[in-house]
């Protein structure tokens, strides 16, 4: 499908105006939304401009903050895989990957030798600087066409050097269409899903006119090796529409390698129909429908397309497309259709609830553009989606309470389609991104972050070079950081540039004393904050006041000099590498270092005297306290006592107390009597 034809200088200037004014409205409400302390830092180019670089395969993002992005670079002519690996908030210079012949996962050793062209890069990162990397390339000709093999290759958790290519698919005929979507999960697990068309199999009638016999084909990786699941579509014998951005595969993965793959096959029928299994390490579940074929009662001729599905971390699935509406369509315009499949804690996991309309009215009716739809979810099971609503980026937040729709402020959307929007973390803070265009008209990526308070920041991202947007990827770390990376310029000057998005770190869990404690027993500690923009540093705020502990320490006896006994108030000030800090939730901590209260008066008409003992801290030990009135006798056990002495005089009264905590005192006090 074409994009909306290029703006007029009157509605380009109109959509200028919107920009500005939703700037404003931006400006004013992150001002009035405190702790947005965040940082969208500028743009910079990887790789290029030039005539080497030749395409762009992805950027990933792992929990701590550690990533990458793979892109093509000819070399002598050919075009081969280079990675530029993301480090402690670096990017390192690229290095190429596929320098090595593919080799059985299964064989220990390759030799290394100069590969064939390499083609279709998609990358994963797991945590301490793992990444995958999947490509495909040729390793044979029949009939004078190139045959291809997909393949991968692993950068182990604290590697330098990426190890030799190990064969995925032996065969995925000419690499027509392939669209690999690679997912991996924080462990290092990965699920792959492509596409296979098969130009010589002349046993599937086309349903329609250009339609090719396809397999959409899953691989999974253990964290050691390779294994083809092989075909998962619903029918091979139904043919299938041609390949395109707008009906690719794609796949989620969770932290146990769990996850979830969709695609679009079409009924006999002839309608094509979004699909969906579950995806069980390497076991595959039953194919369970995702779209809708009617609406109100009236069958939907027009192919849905576009899915995009995210995965919980508790096995939630919620999967978003694009339904269009031609002529004769029940619908009254283009849709965005949601539906979810229940992670079987809440609700069954068994099927999908069932596809409902996500998005609201759209202006112009049938001739409406509406934009592929990027979705994601968190493990509290909120969701937010981002799409384009006839130039327009449009949000749509939801709960197990329902969908929230909201126009989204940030710049127009600019360029033509497969440029998708990317989505990530709506609970934790979110980043996204999609083309747009600055107040000349140039092309540039607009770049949006979302906070759990409320405030938005944009901007507008572009390479030194400028040109053209294409390929746009978002890496996302699951804690509101991002790394967005796109291709820019024309092939033959074209430049690989990435720009990061940084979140506040996570706050830390800290753990007081329970009760009430002596000074000497004021030690705190706290769980690492989590941040994508590590290493973090800490700081104990005291009553408003701080204290440095060592650095890397995760536990700190706090200086109590100059603080009183009672409630005081303490919190962990956990800051990243760009500045950014965020407060734990504040504790109590109960301080008591000094012994009970000691009050005596003379009673009895000036005959005798009453003691009074009290703590207001951590409580009086009554039994403990013992009283000499100085006339040779005494009484203890309570925090109240009384003695009337026979003969006037001057005494002596001693009093010694303790309070449940051991602060013990000796109040010693002259008292005359008449």
């Amino acid at each position: 499908m074409l994009g909306p034809a290029p703006p007029s200088s009157a509605a380009l200037g109109r959509a200028l105006l919107a920009c500005a004014l939703s700037a404003l409205a931006l400006a004013a409400f992150a001002a009035r939304a405190p702790g947005a302390a965040a940082v969208i830092l500028p743009a910079q180019t990887i790789e290029g401009p030039g005539e080497e670089v030749v395409g762009f395969g992805g950027v990933a993002m792992a929990e701590d903050g550690t990533g990458g992005l793979v892109f093509l670079k000819r070399v002598d002519g050919v075009p081969h895989v280079f990675v530029s690996r993301y480090v402690e908030g670096k990017w390192l210079a690229p290095v190429r990957v596929d320098s090595c012949a593919p080799v059985s996962s299964s064989d220990a050793e390759g030799a290394c030798n100069e590969p064939y062209e390499a083609s279709w890069p998609r990358i994963g990162a797991a945590e301490h600087g793992e990444l995958i990397v999947v490509w495909a390339t040729p390793f044979a000709t029949r009939d004078g066409r190139l045959l291809y093999e997909l393949v991968g290759s692993l950068l182990g958790p604290g590697g330098q050097t990426f190890g030799p290519p190990m064969i995925i698919d032996r065969n995925i005929e000419e690499a027509t269409g392939t669209s690999p979507d690679l997912a991996v999960s924080s462990t290092g697990q990965a699920d792959v899903v492509y596409r296979v068309v098969e130009p010589n199999n002349t046993s599937v009638t086309p349903l329609r006119s250009g339609d090719v016999t396809e397999q959409v084909r899953l691989a999974v990786f253990d964290g050691e090796r390779w294994t083809n699941v092989g075909a998962i579509n619903r029918n091979l014998g139904v043919s299938m529409r041609p390949p395109s951005e707008a009906n690719a595969p794609k796949v989620a993965i969770g932290p146990t390698g769990n996850g979830v793959v969709v695609w679009q096959e079409p009924e006999i029928e002839g309608v094509a129909e979004i699909w969906a299994r579950r995806i069980f390490g390497t076991a595959l579940d039953y194919v369970m429908p995702v779209s809708t074929s009617t609406f109100n009662g009236a069958p939907i001729p027009d192919d849905a397309e576009a899915p995009s599905v995210s995965f919980s971390r508790l096995g939630q699935a919620e999967v978003a497309y694009r339904q269009p509406a031609g002529p004769g369509s029940p619908l009254p315009g283009p849709r965005i259709f949601l539906n979810v499949l229940s992670d079987g804690e809440s609700e069954s996991g068994a099927e999908f609830k069932g596809a409902l309309i996500a998005d609201g009215e759209v202006p112009g009716g049938k001739a409406a553009f509406v934009g592929p739809p990027s979705i994601d979810i968190d493990e509290q099971r909120y969701m937010r989606m981002l799409y384009d609503d006839d130039g327009m980026p449009k949000v749509i937040d939801g709960t197990d309470r329902g969908l929230i729709t909201a126009v989204s402020l940030g710049p127009p959307f600019a360029g033509p389609e497969p440029l998708a929007v990317s989505v990530m973390n709506p609970q934790g803070g979110g980043v996204s991104a999609w083309p747009s265009a600055n107040a000349q008209g140039q092309p540039e990526v607009a770049a949006r972050e979302d906070f759990p308070s409320g405030a938005v920041q944009t901007a507008l991202l572009s390479g030194a070079s400028g040109g053209e947007v294409t390929e746009l990827s978002v890496g996302r770390s699951g804690l509101g950081d991002g790394l967005i990376a796109f291709r820019q310029g024309p092939l033959g000057d074209a430049a690989i540039v990435v720009a990061t998005v940084t979140a506040p770190p996570v706050a830390a869990l800290m753990t007081v004393p329970n009760g009430w404690v002596k000074p000497s027993q004021a030690t705190i500690s706290w769980l690492p904050a989590v941040s994508g923009a590590g290493p973090l540093t800490y700081e104990v705020v005291v009553d408003g006041h701080v204290q440095k502990p060592p650095p890397g320490a995760l536990r700190f006896h706090i200086r109590t000099r100059g603080l009183g006994p009672g409630r005081h108030q303490v919190q962990v000030l956990a800051s990243d590498r760009n500045g950014q800090s965020t407060l734990s939730a504040p504790s109590a901590l109960l301080l008591d270092g000094v012994p009970p209260k000691v009050r005596i008066k003379r009673a009895e008409h000036g005959a005798g005297v009453t003691v009074r003992v009290s703590d207001a801290y951590s409580g009086l030990d009554a039994k403990a306290v013992r009283v000499s009135f100085g006339d040779g006798t005494s009484a203890h056990g309570r925090a109240r006592l009384s003695h009337r002495y026979a003969r006037a005089g001057v005494y002596r009264v001693v009093v010694r107390s303790r309070d449940e905590l051991g602060n013990a005192g000796v109040v010693r006090q002259w008292v005359s009597v008449r």
